[in-house]
Parts: C-alpha cells; sequence; structure tokens
C-alpha cells in the first residue's frame, strides 16, 4: 500500500486484537478514560479489554455500553422509527442527514443493536484520523477513512475504490454502511444531500444507473436532535468566517466538538429509517442525463429526510422568532415560548455586542430550518 493511500476494509480478527492491544498502551487514552468515563465503567473496560478479539467485540463490549452512559447523562428519550420496513438480514446504505461529527452513526448503530440488526460500517473523513489513538479507536469501531484532502488524482482514485467498496460490501451481503449525506456538517440546519455524494457512489456503475443504485438498497435516515449541544460552537465558527479572520478549522477543533457532543444536553434524539428506495427510483429512467440524474435522486433523499424529521417545540418558536410571527403558535403554549426564547438567549449573550444580529439569526436558523424545509 502507497504512504498517501487509504485502507478501507475493515480489521481481521488478529489484526484487531493487535489494535486494541496497542489502544490501550498509550498512557494518553488511558487517562483521557479515566478522566471522562465513571470510574466503575472505566474499571471494568480494563478488567475486560484483554478479553475482546474483534470489532463486533469491541462495539459491543465498549462503545455500546459507553452510549448508554451518555444516553444516560445527555439524552432525555431516544427513539426510533421505520425499521419494521426493514429486513433484519438485509444489508442497506443508510443515508443520514448530518449534525453531530460521532453521534449520528453511533446512535443509529444503537438502535439497529437494540431492534436485532447487525451494526453498520461507518464512513467518516479522514480529518478525524489525525492521530494514531483517534485513528485506532474509529478503526476498530468499524470506520472506514473518507479521504478529504489530496492532488484531484489521488481524490478521484480514492473515490472509485470507495464506490467499489461501499457496493461490494452490500452487495455481498457483508454488511450495511452509514454515510453522511454531505461532506461535513449541516450546521445551519438546512439538510441537503450534496450530488458530490452521489456521483462518488454512482463511479462504480458499469451499466444502468438505475440499476447501479437499486443495488445500494438505499435508506435514507433522518435524526434530529432536541437541542444541538454544539450550537454555539457552529454559531460562534460561522461569525468567524464571515470575519474572515483567517483561522482555520484544525483536528484539535474537531475534538472540541466532539466532546461537546458527547457531554452536552441533547433532549429528544429521534432517529427515522425511512423506506428503501426502490420504485422511487424510475424517475432515473426519464433522462439520460446524468446530471440530471442524480439531482432527481438527491431530491428523493432529501425529501425522504425533511418529511421523516421529527421536530420540537424549540424549532417552532426558533421559527416564529426568526420571522417575526406567530405562523406556529399552536404548536407550543406561552410557558414554552419564555423558556425557549431565554433558551437562546443564554447562549447569545456569550456574543460580542456587534456579533448579536447575525450571530441570532444564525443560531435560530439552525433550529427554525429544519420547519422551513418540511412545510415552507
Amino acid at each position: 500500500m502507497q504512504k498517501n493511500e487509504i485502507r478501507l476494509e475493515l480489521y481481521e480478527d488478529d489484526e484487531a486484537k493487535q489494535a486494541i492491544q496497542e489502544l490501550f498502551s498509550y498512557q494518553s487514552f488511558l487517562d483521557g478514560m479515566k478522566a471522562f468515563l465513571p470510574e466503575q465503567f472505566n474499571n471494568w473496560i480494563l478488567q475486560v479489554k484483554n478479553s475482546i478479539e474483534t470489532t463486533l467485540d469491541f462495539q459491543h463490549n465498549i462503545i455500546l455500553p459507553f452510549l448508554k452512559i451518555i444516553e444516560k447523562i445527555s439524552i432525555s428519550k431516544l427513539t426510533s422509527s421505520g425499521l419494521d420496513q426493514l429486513d433484519q438480514n438485509g444489508k442497506y446504505l443508510f443515508i443520514s442527514n448530518h449534525r453531530d461529527i460521532v453521534l449520528d452513526p453511533a446512535f443509529l448503530n444503537v438502535v439497529l443493536y437494540e431492534h436485532g440488526f447487525k451494526t453498520s460500517q461507518i464512513a467518516i473523513g479522514d480529518n478525524l484520523m489525525m492521530d494514531r489513538i483517534s485513528e485506532l479507536l474509529f478503526k476498530i469501531n468499524r470506520s472506514f477513512a473518507v479521504k478529504r484532502s489530496g492532488t484531484p488524482r489521488e481524490l478521484y482514485e480514492h473515490s472509485m475504490k470507495l464506490s467499489n467498496y461501499i457496493k461490494d460490501v452490500i452487495t455481498n451481503n457483508k454488511d450495511s454502511v452509514w454515510i453522511a449525506q454531505r461532506e461535513g456538517r449541516a450546521k445551519d440546519g438546512n439538510d441537503r444531500t450534496q450530488i458530490g455524494l452521489l456521483n462518488m457512489l454512482a463511479l462504480s456503475n458499469e451499466g444502468n444507473l438505475k440499476q447501479h443504485f437499486l443495488d445500494f438498497n438505499m435508506v435514507p435516515v433522518a435524526i434530529s436532535y432536541e437541542y444541538d449541544p454544539c450550537g454555539m460552537l457552529k454559531t460562534l465558527e460561522y461569525l468567524s468566517q464571515q470575519a474572515n479572520t483567517g483561522v482555520k478549522r484544525t483536528f484539535q477543533k474537531d475534538v472540541e466538538h466532539i466532546l461537546r457532543g458527547l457531554k452536552g444536553q441533547k433532549g429528544h434524539i429521534h432517529i427515522h429509517f425511512g423506506k428503501p428506495l426502490h420504485e422511487e427510483l424510475d424517475v432515473l429512467n426519464e433522462t439520460v442525463n446524468k446530471k440530471q440524474q442524480l439531482e432527481s435522486l438527491a431530491a428523493i433523499i432529501d425529501k425522504s429526510i425533511h418529511f421523516n424529521y421529527k421536530l420540537h417545540p424549540v424549532n417552532y418558536v426558533a421559527y416564529d422568532l426568526l420571522h417575526q410571527t406567530n405562523k406556529y403558535v399552536q404548536q407550543y403554549d406561552e410557558k414554552a415560548l419564555e423558556f425557549y426564547t431565554q433558551f437562546f438567549e443564554d447562549q447569545l449573550q456569550q456574543l460580542k455586542p456587534e456579533e448579536y444580529e447575525i450571530g441570532r439569526t444564525y443560531l435560530l436558523g439552525m433550529y427554525a430550518n429544519p420547519v422551513k424545509v418540511k412545510f415552507d
């Protein structure tokens, strides 16, 4: 394998065992566990780590119990719908909206596991594997890297390899795969599928494009968080971009967002699994223009995600506050209006006076846009 080439295949069992041993050999990782985890759970992990030999062992015995702790301390409830439309033995390409760096696929896998499905492989940006510990942690958790930087030729070759890999995993009944509908999170709450993602998936096509996407067994997934624990971090980042400060996103910033996402209050998380896209893809036969075909497919995925996104009172309040209307007043009462108005104002107090209006518009839009795309 060349130096800059990314391996997509998951660890074999012997590799997984070696990787787990290496991960726990780093004192900084052990120190981080001790600082972040409840003492009893941390001690339990240290006791069982030597008996964990596969990636599935690692997921089931460490990652899933860890996520149940996160659920207990930061989520009011975790619900799901739509799994009755799927076959437990089927393999799917789950394409979801993207709000949290790691929790979107993490809790999707929690829901799958608790309903008798095998957990999916996870596609993540290689920017999250910038040090050896994070690389090991993600790979042992059945993740593979999507190359985010390089020459045009390198990116094209990786995209081709990625497309073939995902198709092979699904069509040969090895695993389901989760991938976000776009590169990076929809920080403003406006969930839209990037044509570039679909173009990457189309690279492995050798015949009819409709049949090609049928083979992926695509399932749009709508993930909604009542509260975004990174809401102000995203707002401050947006303001920095608008001010053209030249501050670039770093791996350390990603880690800050990951930790805030894990620890911060999220309220109610709901995950809806849409119906696998089959007859909906007939529209791809209506044109031979590939660009139009991919645009039509993106619209189909978006429609499913927008329609099935679970809205909360905070979303309706944000919409009415942002647009200075009472259009959705029937969705909340006076007490909720007062509570959520204060909820936003408390966060906005972090801003400088000259940033307040732009920051307020952005933060409210983050919560209001799911209402807009669903109904407006």
